[in-house]
């Protein structure tokens, strides 16, 4: 019996499979980043990432939190990548990845605005940088990239006056 896994399940070998197809295909993540890592899911769409082997979760008792959450399926059917997801292991992204050009953008991206402009990306969502920090997730859609910065990490722009 292992009680600390009562709120995760370990991915089979076909999800981690679909998963690291996923963000290889996506984002050019390459598999070989995630070989130390193990994958969970939670509940009907949160898929969470630990480094570390699973029989770790053995050992602990009452776990509530294994890890950082990675993924989830949006209301769309298709998987969205988290902000501290894609700050830890965006910086393999090679591709659909938005590079803001000025501190306004990303003080507006942080704030959770959005910005007009072409990208030289597929539509949906993107890795977003500000030179080499990677700041999150941004869904991108007609000519149109909108942050997906959750609300706690989000900036004011009075803590820029």
């Amino acid at each position: 019996m292992l009680p600390n896994l009562e709120r995760y399940r370990i991915c089979s070998s076909e999800e981690v499979r679909r998963i690291l197809d996923y963000l290889e295909e996506r984002y050019g993540i390459p598999r070989s980043v995630f070989e130390n890592y193990t994958f969970l899911v939670r509940g009907k769409n949160s898929i969470w990432i630990y480094s570390g082997h699973p029989s770790i979760l053995e050992l602990i008792p009452n776990v509530n939190v294994v890890g950082i959450r990675a993924l989830h399926l949006s209301i769309k059917k298709t998987l969205k990548p988290t902000t501290i997801f894609l700050q830890v292991f965006g910086k393999y992204a090679t591709k659909n990845v938005v590079e803001l050009e000025s501190e306004e953008e990303a003080v507006t991206f942080m704030s959770g605005g959005s910005i007009a402009r072409y990208y030289d990306v597929e539509e949906g969502f993107v890795v977003v940088k500000f030179g080499s920090d990677v700041l999150g997730c941004g869904l991108y859609s007609n000519g149109v990239l909108r942050s997906k910065i959750p609300k706690t990490l989000r900036v004011r722009f009075e803590w820029f006056k």
